[in-house]
């Protein structure tokens, strides 16, 4: 099993020590539980645009994936949280200013998703994002519930062509604050945990 993407599937605050994923991450319980080997690639911080470019041509990725049964994808959460930051903040974030990055992002999971299916014959399944802001509220959910139906709309066109499924992170977060660290946007060990048995479905 490898897993592509950002701090989430790193397992990135779940450890003191957060200089390699942890065993905690939810890659790590799949893997465990269904006895495979893991190779987690995920990089705290990294957007959709630089994993594209990493899939595309970063030979540790690359050779990684040729050899994957599995292949996890969570991104979109930095691409996200950058607009945040670039507006002072979740009450400066109007839709038109999300738009443009909305688009990238789409664009970018789209073009990953098919740069990776023709590397490996192995399942591809790709994580929707939850609200990493709870508290928020309507806030974020406005621009979520966009992404999250598009990701939807997208895997559903690819499952034609490419052995990929849905996962959907957010649906299982909402309504539960508990299972991101207070203070934080990053999954406690129980939201760790339930991550990684939306996935036991899909894996053999």
């Amino acid at each position: 099993m490898v897993a592509v993407g950002d701090s989430i599937p790193y397992g990135y605050n779940l450890e003191k020590d957060n200089s390699q994923p942890p065993d905690g991450s939810f890659p790590s319980l799949i893997a465990k539980k269904r006895n495979l080997e893991v190779t987690n690639l995920s990089i705290p911080g990294i957007t959709s645009s630089e994993l594209l470019g990493a899939v595309k041509s970063n030979e540790i990725y690359r050779e990684a994936l040729k050899e994957a049964d599995y292949v996890i994808v969570y991104i979109g959460g930095n691409d996200l949280l950058n607009i945040v930051k670039q507006n002072g903040g979740l009450d400066g974030v109007e839709l038109e200013d999300a738009a443009p990055v909305i688009r990238d992002l789409l664009y970018n999971v789209y073009e990953t998703i098919l740069e990776i299916d023709e590397l490996t014959d192995g399942k591809i399944l790709v994580y929707n994002i939850y609200n990493p802001y709870p508290a928020a509220g309507d806030k974020l959910d406005t621009p979520l519930a966009y992404i999250n139906q598009q990701y939807a709309s997208l895997v559903k066109l690819l499952k034609h062509f490419t052995s990929v499924s849905l996962v959907n992170a957010n649906k299982a977060f909402r309504g539960h604050p508990e299972y991101i660290i207070k203070g934080d946007v990053h999954p406690t060990k129980k939201g760790q945990e339930v991550l990684a048995k939306l996935a036991l479905k899909h894996v053999k």
